[in-house]
């Protein structure tokens, strides 16, 4: 983009405020609905004057609010978190000469595959790409990714809190980075799934308040269920998922939401807890919790599963036009719902809670990602010239989005202008300190032809089945060899 000189001074004013705010406000934690009120240490890297272009391959989709600006928003477009992407750019460029530069593939081009033919061509037209998860993730396989704690040079202070530690924490192995994500972002929260819920339902029905439901631990499949069936209006011989009939559900839901469910138990496809990550799906703990989500699921008088009445694009819109009506106590969504249209449109009071536990012996709630929507920061093998700005670039942008973004997003964009209560700004804080992230369906281990482990529980819903162990025995190979690759991958060289 062009030097933004006019914006210079309103940039400098804007890092004052958000440096005041920030010193004097409560104490919080990472993009858990209290960034900049923390005691921050400041920008670690040395000042210094670049003079420099940063090109970051990324993706943007008129579903994904923030997809447009958070890499590079164009202009002050008077939309808060824009118009703070913009002042974050505006003060990188200003203050150490580095300019961000957004490369948005054509709709017909693949973002993945433009990488790819850069780095064969050595054209190294891309100094980094930010993509979805589940696309970017498997590059990781082929040894396009640089390890992140291992380039040679101090910029990137993968330790602070503008970076997210869990996922860190979660993906490494052997100590190898290949991607982050965190503050730089905001469309990784827009990502967290969690449970939407009708608060006019609740009250109807006299449904028992979810938000104490939760904050006693007591949100788990079994509650969940006694709620779900206590919700039910049927006007003909058979509950309808057309939503001109105007049933009423006790959770509308889709395929996808089984793999979220089964992490918001706790329950990953793969441990990377110990040394080397391990397949853990016939672990008994696992299929207990199964069959006790199933029993939940698969009840088709008051769950209303969008894949199994019909063409999944057709259902997963009526899904979302169901709730959107008023005519469902619960759907597990994305964040980013809350800023679509027939959401904002709707003429509905609604809450947020997280996914509920397995049981009582689950000690926290915890919840999972869209991997089609999360992004993540990578830096290509190709870029050798301007590793260097690259990192600082990188690091800047997730210090200033902690400074100037988190807080506009969360506090005032999320929050206050999306959720009427408390209660809600409460569960959203629960839902953003608990994320969980799967090596299982983040590389989605030999995931050719939707057969891959992100699909797993997908398989198992399409004819109602239980059978987790059989199921399982005829991927596990597959699957075991696709984690051989990552592991051996990451230990490559050592």
């Amino acid at each position: 983009m062009l030097k933004r000189l006019s914006c210079l001074l309103l940039c400098l004013l804007f890092v004052a405020s958000v440096m005041l705010l920030s010193a004097c406000d409560k104490e919080g934690d990472d993009k858990s609905g209290t960034a900049g009120n923390t005691d921050v240490s400041g920008f670690l890297n040395p000042e210094k004057v670049w003079n420099e272009e940063v090109n970051i391959l990324t993706f943007k989709n008129e579903a994904y609010a923030f997809s447009y600006c958070q890499v590079d928003a164009e202009d002050i477009v008077d939309e808060p978190v824009n118009d703070a992407f913009y002042e974050r750019n505006a003060i990188i460029e200003e203050k150490y000469g580095i300019d961000i530069n957004a490369i948005y593939p054509d709709t017909e081009e693949d973002y993945i595959q433009l990488l790819k033919d850069d780095m064969i061509s050595g054209s190294n037209e891309y100094d980094c790409i930010i993509g979805q998860i589940g696309y970017t993730a498997p590059l990781v396989l082929e040894g396009l990714f640089y390890d992140l704690n291992e380039l040679p040079n101090e910029y990137l202070h993968l330790d602070e809190e503008w970076w997210d530690q869990t996922l860190i924490d979660q993906t490494s192995i052997n100590g190898n980075v290949y991607f982050v994500s965190g503050d730089a972002l905001v469309e990784d929260d827009e990502a967290t799934w969690a449970m939407f819920f009708n608060k006019d339902l609740a009250n109807t029905y006299g449904i028992e308040s979810p938000y104490d439901i939760v904050r006693d631990g007591r949100w788990t499949f079994d509650t969940m269920h006694e709620l779900i069936r206590q919700v039910s209006l049927t006007h003909g011989a058979q509950k309808s998922f057309d939503p001109s009939v105007g049933d009423i559900w006790g959770m509308v839901a889709q395929s996808y939401d089984f793999l979220l469910f089964m992490q918001g138990a706790g329950q990953t496809i793969v441990d990377n807890s110990g040394e080397e990550p391990v397949l853990r799906v016939d672990e008994e703990r696992n299929i207990s919790v199964f069959m006790e989500f199933t029993n939940m699921m698969y009840d088709e008088e008051n769950v209303g599963i969008a894949d199994r009445h019909g063409y999944w694009e057709d259902m997963y819109a009526w899904e979302t036009k169901i709730f959107a009506n008023g005519n469902a106590l619960f759907m597990p969504y994305s964040i980013s719902l809350v800023s679509s249209p027939e959401i904002r449109d709707a003429e509905i009071r609604y809450g947020l809670l997280p996914m509920p536990k397995a049981d009582d012996i689950q000690e926290n709630y915890t919840t999972g990602i869209n991997v089609y929507h999360y992004p993540i920061i990578a830096i290509p093998t190709s870029n050798v010239d301007k590793l260097d700005v690259t990192c600082y670039a990188l690091e800047a942008m997730a210090y200033y989005g902690k400074e100037l973004v988190t807080e506009e997003y969360y506090e005032r964009t999320l929050t206050y202008k999306r959720f009427t209560d408390d209660d809600s700004r409460d569960m959203l804080d629960l839902i953003f300190r608990n994320r969980t992230y799967d090596l299982g369906t983040i590389f989605n281990f030999h995931g050719g032809d939707n057969d891959g482990a992100l699909y797993f529980y997908v398989g198992l819903i399409g004819e109602l089945k239980t059978d987790i162990v059989s199921h399982y025995e005829s991927k596990k190979n597959s699957y075991q060899a696709g984690l051989n690759t990552l592991i051996e991958q990451c230990y490559a060289g050592n």
